[in-house]
């Protein structure tokens, strides 16, 4: 059945006709291939069934993210060249980047990270006008609300695909573990209504980077799901926008799994007996700091060679 962004949909953002659902892994396998519409997965990109509170999802590529990503880059003149390959997550690595997190100073004023973040805001704030296009529905987590995907993030890209519905966290809620800091650039107003609710920055950001980092691909919300999230839509922004989108990207996931507190948040996030989902749950979360890691905390961008 062809996706039609028009088609009704009832009070939690569901099509009131359609597929229905997964009742079958092979049902969700055929599903797959349809949304991906002759995509290629990414070489190594895991794709067992996975059964979710509510049905059968299976990890791939998403076809109308896939055309957002490549007209909003030929729209932006930048060359666009996305990973084609699944890479797992480093320990060694991530370990050696959550160091250069907590070292990092928080820092808005400093020029170069001024630029960079600026940079951000407005190539994430043209790239929402592409996801816009594609006709996504966003909703809110309401103070007391259940978190919808609280069984796994993955009921975010299997709503994503059948429904073309997010449901989000917003900034306003809560921002970290330090809301202490000030000067964030991240938290300046977008001047978007998203979801009924004036959007600041990093509401914006957040909807993009799940959209273009994690479930255009399938990638999923593991450590390795996040480097190949970072990865994906890394090659979507300029070079003057990459250190910042690195930092509150690849920094804060790498500081969460491999940081002082990694072991703690990868037992309550993705242990056998993990409580804990994206939204809370005893996991802490990386200090909101604004600045720049060094150059080579970019490195593993592109595949390799």
């Amino acid at each position: 059945m062809a996706f039609d962004p028009n088609e009704a949909r009832d009070a939690g953002g569901k099509w009131t006709a359609g597929s229905g659902g997964e009742a079958s892994a092979q049902q969700a396998k055929m599903h797959a291939q349809m949304i991906a519409n002759g995509r290629v997965p990414l070489k190594g990109l895991p794709q067992v069934p996975m059964k979710l509170k509510d049905g059968w999802y299976v990890p791939g590529p998403m076809d109308r993210l896939h055309n957002a990503a490549e007209n909003y880059m030929r729209q932006a003149g930048l060359p666009y060249d996305p990973p084609k390959t699944y890479q797992m997550a480093d320990p060694v690595q991530g370990a050696k980047i959550a160091q250069a997190f907590e070292a990092m100073p928080h820092n808005p004023n400093d020029p170069a990270t001024k630029a960079s973040y600026d940079a951000l805001a407005k190539e994430t704030m043209a790239q929402w006008q592409a996801i816009k296009g594609t006709g996504l529905k966003v909703d809110w987590i309401k103070p007391g609300q259940p978190d919808p995907y609280a069984d796994t993030p993955r009921s975010a890209e299997r709503d994503v695909s059948e429904n073309n519905h997010w449901w989000g966290f917003p900034t306003d809620e809560g921002f970290g573990s330090d809301p202490t800091l000030k000067n964030n650039p991240m938290l300046r107003d977008s001047g978007e209504i998203i979801g009924g609710k004036a959007a600041k920055i990093n509401d914006v950001f957040r909807i993009v980077h799940d959209m273009f980092g994690h479930i255009k691909e399938g990638n999923g919300f593991s450590p390795s799901g996040e480097e190949n999230a970072w990865r994906s839509h890394y090659a979507m922004y300029s070079p003057a926008a990459r250190p910042a989108m690195t930092t509150e990207t690849r920094g804060q996931s790498e500081w969460v799994n491999f940081g002082p507190h990694g072991a703690e948040n990868r037992r309550l996030l993705y242990g056998p007996n993990a409580t804990s989902s994206n939204t809370g749950g005893g996991v802490t979360y990386a200090p909101q700091k604004i600045g720049l890691l060094p150059t080579w905390a970019q490195d593993g961008a592109r595949d390799p060679k």
